[in-house]
């Protein structure tokens, strides 16, 4: 029988409304549903992708296996997984206590709600502070810079009100990743900036390669990666030069505008220019118009925060946004005042935290959480250095750690020593591959979610749920039936709480408590309802409208900062002053002719997807993209292999010529490839840029990033494939 039925894509945080066609339980076809979304109608290739996955491509998982000692993997049933898997953990807790269980949170876990908040309540139960996830091997700079700098409660502002979008290392036309770290809409994101420009909005793109976003943008500067720092430095520089930032909104919420001042006065436009390579006029002309607009809206993606100097990058460009004032403000209206979890907007700065600097620390880096995480690059550290405390068991959800974390021969050895690696995941990935247990997992299309991921980053008020459209196949298991049902056998009891970023989940009072009957899984509709209990919508309104609802809400605004608030931004603290001096000094590497930055696929989010008819069709290798002229100047013609060689590894690559990247980069996808380099794996799966970074040199403070992106390399060519 066939039939329709509504639901969202989770692949990311864009959440657009999909109606799938249902064959005899069976997901046939999907299209756009614009019915109700503030989006309208939009969907991406992932969300195609994850239909044929949901059907089996990319060989998915719809069983578990347990690896025996000669390193073969075995089926094994549900029960029994989880029986040993939970006498495993409750072993060690007894042993070695909670700091010895640690979990990740990978890509895969974003839009999985249930499943999220059950493994952050598996974390509080038995007080394990180790929690980890891809935001600390992505953009904890941005995360380091809320805890120097602070933040305005107000958020920054709708990008409906904005005159001007600076986005800095970010091309939303494809990772459709925006609000709140940079201007834009994450769902039709192309939509969005043709919108912005027809009502007279300025876009300057500010990106090493001409992406695809720049198409929308009036100014595109190309800079040397990895000095955004500098470049923002010189901005700031300008703004205070000419008196355009903007003096009431520093006079009201901003310190250390005079050590600022002093700073950055080094940081000329013309060092700048000389040292990113690019023209002073260039950076005039950006600092003019973010100066003169009326809303501002300076913000960055993943480049500068995966790149030298990181930290600084993202610190330097939030100055900037701060020293214009671009975030929302008292009496301006709220497009969206939040759904599911509302609560009032007020303009009032929220002095910085140093999280830090206080509380449980790693035991191997004098470093505590960065907004509730330990840094992921320390995860290799945490397990094999000696030491009661150490990780003896992981539990990676919907993530593959050993190649996000880059430099597999630091990497895959420590995963080796875990007594116990468990991965929830629909793909046998690299990480898999080295777990002692792989639970298949149910995907979106099978499962209940509710649109609390993009709650507050939607652009109008609007919520969804989702239940099931077809059953799970096989014998697999729902991310968060997995949490409860391996604490049920720990004896350790569990309490649903509605959890957001910047909460601290144990300290959350209101709970549902879920029992530890193994035999008495909790209803996960019953579990939906309980976050809905704050909600502008009634749960059963939700249930009722599978399209969505876009809830009728009197005007909301952003209220004024309440009597006595007292908080300020901190915009240049003495370490950031340090920073400053310390790039100011720095010299350029001669020994490297080259920069590898990394991009995003349309087609793929991180390593999934990366495996789909669609995407090995288009992308049978994971090009370097190069300019023209360097290929000329080097002898290298489109399609010729090459070794990129960094300080830590080398790589193979397949030569692509494109004139939008600039001279003196090579550019590549990142989560692309394997780890290993058998016979055929280059011309099978393409070069995982990975191999090129390194968990102990380049180093940020504060967060232990690797370098990603902008790391420098050479190239040769190659005589034959390897």
């Amino acid at each position: 029988m066939t039939h329709t039925a509504k639901t969202f894509c989770r692949n990311c945080g864009a959440l657009c409304a999909l109606e799938v066609t249902v064959d005899d339980d069976r997901i046939t076809g999907v299209v756009a549903d614009g019915s109700t979304s503030p989006y309208g109608g939009y969907m991406c290739p992932k969300g195609l992708a994850s239909i044929d996955f949901h059907n089996g491509a990319e060989q998915r998982l719809t069983q578990h296996y347990k690896r025996g000692e000669d390193g073969s993997f075995a089926p094994i049933a549900t029960r029994q997984a989880l029986d040993e898997i939970g006498a495993k953990l409750r072993d060690l807790l007894a042993q070695y206590g909670p700091r010895s269980i640690a979990v990740y949170h990978g890509t895969g876990a974003y839009r999985s709600v249930l499943g999220g908040l059950l493994e952050r309540a598996l974390v509080a139960a038995i007080d394990s502070p180790n929690f980890f996830s891809t935001m600390t091997i992505d953009q904890s700079a941005k995360w380091v810079t809320m805890g120097r700098l602070g933040v305005m409660a107000s958020g920054k502002p709708s990008f409906r009100d904005v005159d001007l979008g600076v986005l800095v290392g970010n091309n939303p036309v494809v990772s459709h990743q925006t609000f709140p770290f940079g201007p834009g809409e994450s769902g039709a994101p192309g939509r969005a900036f043709a919108a912005a420009r027809a009502r007279g909005a300025k876009l300057i793109v500010i990106d090493p390669r001409r992406n695809e976003t720049a198409r929308f943008a009036d100014l595109v500067i190309q800079p040397k990666p990895g000095h955004d720092a500098a470049i923002f430095a010189a901005i700031a520089h300008i703004l205070l030069r000419d008196g355009t930032y903007n003096h009431d909104f520093c006079d009201r919420f901003a310190s250390q505008l005079d050590a600022l001042r002093e700073a950055v006065a080094p940081f000329t436009p013309e060092l700048a220019a000389r040292r990113a390579d690019i023209t002073v006029e260039e950076i005039e002309l950006a600092a003019q118009w973010i100066g003169a607009a009326k809303r501002p809206f300076v913000g960055s993606g993943a480049g500068p925060s995966m790149s030298a100097h990181s930290n600084l990058n993202d610190h330097m460009i939030e100055v900037v946004n701060a020293l214009v004032g671009g975030y929302k403000r008292a009496g301006d209206r709220l497009y969206n005042p939040g759904t599911l979890n509302p609560k009032p907007c007020v303009e009032m700065a929220v002095s910085p935290t140093r999280s830090w600097e206080s509380g449980v620390k790693c035991r191997t880096a004098d470093v505590g959480k960065i907004f509730g995480e330990f840094p992921t690059a320390l995860l290799p550290r945490e397990i094999t250095e000696p030491g009661e405390e150490r990780i003896r068991a992981l539990i990676s959800f919907g993530g593959n750690p050993v190649m996000g974390l880059g430099d597999p021969a630091r990497a895959v050895p420590a995963f080796e020593e875990l007594e116990l690696l468990v991965s929830l995941d629909a793909r046998m990935n690299e990480t898999c591959e080295l777990s002692h247990y792989v639970m298949a997992t149910s995907q979106p299309y099978e499962r209940h979610d509710l649109s609390i991921p993009g709650d507050a980053l939607y652009p109008e008020a609007f919520a969804q749920y989702a239940a099931p459209v077809v059953p799970a196949p096989g014998d697999v298991i729902h991310d968060w039936e997995f949490f409860w049902a391996v604490a049920a056998r720990m004896s350790v009891p569990l309490t649903l709480k509605y959890w957001n970023y910047g909460l601290d989940y144990a300290a959350i009072k209101e709970g549902m408590e879920l029992g530890t009957d193994p035999d008495s899984p909790p209803d996960p509709e019953a579990m939906i309802r309980f976050l809905c209990q704050k909600s502008r919508v009634p749960f059963e309104a939700l249930r009722d409208n599978p399209g969505g609802v876009r809830p009728e809400i009197e005007p909301q605004f952003v209220q004024s900062a309440p009597e006595g608030a007292s908080g300020r931004l901190e915009l240049c603290p003495p370490d950031i002053v340090a920073e400053l001096a310390a790039l100011l000094a720095e010299e350029p590497d001669s020994r490297f002719a080259y920069q590898l930055t990394c991009r995003r696929l349309l087609e793929t989010m991180n390593s999934a997807y990366r495996d789909a008819d669609r995407t090995r069709d288009k992308y049978p290798e994971n090009w370097a993209s190069m300019n023209p002229e360097d290929m000329a100047a080097e002898g290298i013609v489109e399609g010729e292999r090459v070794t990129i060689a960094s300080e830590d590894g080398s790589i193979s690559g397949v030569v692509r010529a494109e004139s939008g990247v600039r001279r003196g980069v090579v550019s590549m996808s990142h989560m692309f490839g394997g780890l290993v380099r058998e016979a055929g794996s280059i011309e099978r799966r393409g070069s995982f840029t990975g191999e090129l970074t390194s968990l102990e040199t380049w180093l940020e403070p504060i967060n232990f990033m690797p370098r990603f992106s902008g790391i420098p390399v050479n190239i040769a060519k190659q005589e034959s494939a390897t």
